[in-house]
């Protein structure tokens, strides 16, 4: 059994929501925050952060999942999101973690697809945290965000995507920092999964990438963006489950 517990941080209007879960004996444990994706949210698609979370905390370990403002059930305009105001709402959740009397300090971070971009900028930043799990990451953020639908036309206001309004400063943000470069100040345990036809975060790419900079990195073979069949989620909770408890325990 876990428990769980719900907050909300910052002042009206533009409060984060979140869930922390984390077992149901013991008075503190290692702390996984998970960062969520485009468009995505605190559970994201099939559900992965809630069924990776009650496998961490059946060997020990608190998760923390949260909604970036402008997405989910957290406050904010989608409009006025970038990955600088996700980094800067991470910030805030890792603030108030280090507050709880249930996190031991030591503390890991999955980001998954834009989430892993802004945990590569995180782990750049903080150095000290003692585990880095990337799923299917935006590392290379500095070609992703040069697309040409990427660019905005002279008048046009925001992007229609989804039904949603994508600003400029979406754009803007994402050209000005450079992911791959702020992770070379990370040297603590780290491991990128991707699936190798990834429709759309190029496996390549961060393959080449891991391959330069000697890093760990794991395939599943053949798996897309969202792991959506039951062998390719399994490998992918299996695998991250198996490294974070081998580097937080």
């Amino acid at each position: 059994m876990s428990r769980l517990e719900s907050f909300t941080l910052g002042e009206e209007g533009k409060r984060i929501f979140g869930i922390c879960e984390y077992p149901s004996s013991g008075k503190s444990f290692p702390t996984v925050l998970m960062f969520h994706g485009f468009t995505g949210e605190h559970i994201v698609s099939t559900f992965k952060f809630p069924r990776l979370s009650r496998r961490l905390v059946e060997k020990g370990i608190a998760t923390v999942r949260f909604d970036f403002r402008g997405s989910g059930d957290s406050e904010g305009e989608f409009y006025e999101m970038s990955p600088l105001t996700e980094l800067r709402d991470a910030e805030e959740v890792y603030s108030f973690v280090q507050r709880q009397k249930w996190c031991s300090g030591k503390i890991g971070v999955i980001g998954y697809s834009l989430g892993g971009m802004v945990a590569s900028l995180f782990a750049g930043r903080h150095p000290e945290i003692s585990a880095l799990l990337l799923w299917s990451p935006v590392i290379m953020n500095q070609d992703f965000f040069q697309r040409e639908d990427y660019t905005f036309d002279r008048g046009e206001q925001y992007k229609d995507v989804l039904g949603l309004k994508l600003g400029p400063i979406f754009f803007e943000d994402g050209r000005r920092v450079d992911a791959s470069e702020e992770l070379k100040n990370y040297h603590g345990d780290l491991l990128i999964i991707h699936g190798s036809d990834d429709e759309s975060v190029p496996y390549l790419p961060v393959k080449e990438y891991a391959d330069q900079r000697g890093l760990s990195i794991h395939t599943v073979e053949e798996a897309n963006h969202k792991y959506q069949r039951i062998d390719w989620i399994e490998e992918l909770f299996s695998v991250s489950s198996d490294f974070l408890a081998k580097t937080l325990l």
